[in-house]
């Protein structure tokens, strides 16, 4: 189940981008989320940008994802994890990756960049387990979800990008869909849906063939991630968000275009006011 609950949040495939002034997101965006399965409260999930930090020398970008199971999943599989993700200023690859496993199972595993040799280096509980080579403009599981965020979506663009999570390196594909009107409580947000394609990555990629994933981004041009779904064997996971806390610095972002195509689209509102947050009313 675990693999499961990890997946819905590895499905993210971006293009290749031209570094801009403006973000949708920055330092001190939270995005809070609950995650069910089969209509069964399964835990809680946060993606978080932290203050700017320095890796080997290099000033990066932080972003960091938790996760904790919660009520009946806990007695038989406990997650309480953490994901810390660096890349370099420019968003074009990643620097480091750390994940902290805690709960049922323990362990650390980390992904160290070496982009002068374009390697990975996998390591586990502090022992070398993996070098692999990478492509440039390689991606991390976690760091290349804010790097789609950068993109334009347009249904009938299909999104590809080199990701490694240290033991592999290829490239993912994601096809953006269609726009469409999403409910979550009171509120509906103009979206656009994205189904991944992740049939050829392992790790926390992995995921039945019969499985099918579903992602919801707001139109708008924060791109905010509001709902994750995939089917499996086992029933349906679904990941969605609970509340937003806008970061610094946000740029002066419109958000008209969204609102021409979704007349109930209400998000708080969302503004550019460092720091202001909205809770999705049920």
């Amino acid at each position: 189940m675990k693999r499961y609950l990890w997946m819905l949040l590895f499905t993210l495939i971006p293009l290749s981008h031209s570094f801009a002034s403006d973000l949708p997101f920055g330092p001190g965006e939270r995005i809070d989320y609950s995650v069910s399965w089969v209509k069964i409260n399964a835990g809680q999930l946060s993606l978080e940008i932290a203050p700017m930090a320095s890796v080997k020398g290099e000033k990066c970008w932080h972003f960091v994802m938790t996760a904790r199971t919660s009520g009946f999943v806990d007695v038989f599989y406990k997650v309480r994890d953490r994901i810390d993700a660096y890349t370099n200023l420019a968003i074009t690859h990643s620097v480091f990756y750390a994940k902290k496993t805690r709960g049922s199972k323990q362990k650390d595993e980390k992904i160290d960049f070496f982009w002068d040799r374009q390697q990975a280096r996998y390591s586990k509980n502090g022992c070398i387990r993996k070098v692999v080579k990478i492509q440039a403009g390689t991606f991390d599981p976690l760091s290349v979800f804010y790097f789609f965020r950068l993109k334009s979506l347009v249904p009938g663009q299909v999104i590809r990008v080199p990701v490694s999570d240290g033991k592999k390196c290829v490239v993912g594909q994601g096809k953006v869909i269609r726009r469409e009107p999403i409910q979550i409580g009171k509120k509906t947000y103009d979206c656009v849906l994205i189904i991944p394609d992740l049939r050829h990555i392992g790790g926390v990629f992995r995921h039945g063939k019969d499985s099918r994933m579903k992602m919801w981004l707001t139109s708008d041009a924060l791109h905010i991630p509001i709902r994750i779904e995939t089917r499996v064997k086992v029933g349906t996971f679904r990941v969605e968000m609970t509340s937003f806390k806008t970061g610094l610095p946000i740029p002066s972002i419109s958000l008209k275009l969204a609102k021409t195509y979704s007349p109930s689209l209400d998000v708080g509102p969302i503004t550019n006011t460092p720091g202001q947050a909205f809770i999705i009313s049920r």
